[in-house]
Parts: C-alpha cells; sequence; structure tokens
C-alpha cells in the first residue's frame, strides 16, 4: 500500500510541472520564482517538428516567448563538475541562462540574466524543475565542458 501511494504522490507532482507546457508539448525545465506576483519561466518542446518553446511569463502575463529550431538553437552545457545541465540563450544585449541542478532531493534551479556579460539578475526558484533536460533534437545545440571552462565559463 504504501508503494502504491508513492507512485500517485510523484505522478501528481510530475504532472503539476508539465502545466506550463501547451498540449503535444513535453517540459524540458522550468522554473517557479516566488514574488508578490508568481513568475515562471519555461522551455517545452514539441518532439514533431522539432521545436523548443521558451516562456517567460509574471502572473497570468508572458513577457518573454523565445522559439528555437535548427536555425536558432538552443544552447545546453553540461557541467561535469557538478552535474548541472545549463539552458540558455542570447537576445541582443541580454543572456538567459537557466540552471538545472544534479536532481537530488531539496534541490532547485536557478534563472539568470545578465546584460553584456554581467549578471543583472539571479533568482533562485521556488520548486525542483526536473523535466526531460536531456532530451535530443535538433534545435538544441550541446556545447562541450571543456570549451566553457576553457572560455572562463562563460555561458552561452
Amino acid at each position: 500500500m504504501k508503494i502504491i501511494s508513492f507512485v500517485l504522490i510523484a505522478f501528481v507532482a510530475n504532472y503539476s510541472y508539465a502545466s506550463e507546457c501547451q498540449s503535444g508539448e513535453i517540459l524540458i525545465a522550468s522554473c517557479d520564482i516566488p514574488g508578490k506576483i508568481n513568475s515562471v519561466a519555461a522551455f517545452c518542446a514539441k518532439k514533431e517538428d522539432d521545436t523548443i518553446r521558451y516562456t517567460f511569463s509574471k502572473g497570468n502575463v508572458s513577457e518573454l516567448t523565445v522559439d528555437f529550431d535548427s536555425q536558432n538553437k538552443l544552447k545546453r552545457w553540461i557541467d561535469l563538475g557538478t552535474y548541472t545541465t545549463y539552458l540558455g540563450f542570447n537576445r541582443g544585449v541580454y543572456s538567459y541562462v537557466l540552471r538545472v541542478p544534479e536532481e537530488k532531493p531539496g534541490v532547485v534551479a536557478y534563472l539568470d540574466v545578465k546584460k553584456n556579460g554581467g549578471v543583472i539578475s539571479s533568482r533562485r526558484c521556488d520548486s525542483n524543475s526536473f523535466g526531460e533536460k536531456n532530451i535530443k533534437m535538433n534545435s538544441i545545440e550541446d556545447v562541450d565542458d571543456a570549451f566553457v571552462r576553457n572560455n572562463r565559463f562563460n555561458f552561452p
């Protein structure tokens, strides 16, 4: 009986994180940011057309949406020292990076926003954001760990 209860709880938790994605999309990673108005950043994949959508919303208002495909790729780096997965992209002088740590109890992701290479915001996510962060798609460019390390951890 206890095993069945545990499985049901795990299923309900995964379903709640998938709610950030639209029907037919797979959650890659998300970040719930607490505040006066709760914010959510999410990466969702649509396997049938090999696209990924990033959205950042405050309350019910979408403030930023970016689409990725084989021409405009989302960058992904796995830090082999910490097993943290970094998902990031540039948009003009701004860079957005979601840091998803190795899946362990109690760990949560961070969302970093940079302007001209300097961090202007680093927000701790309110809940874990484990999705399909290792998904293989043509709209994702995997960046080699050695490249990022040799480039003074400059990512993306």
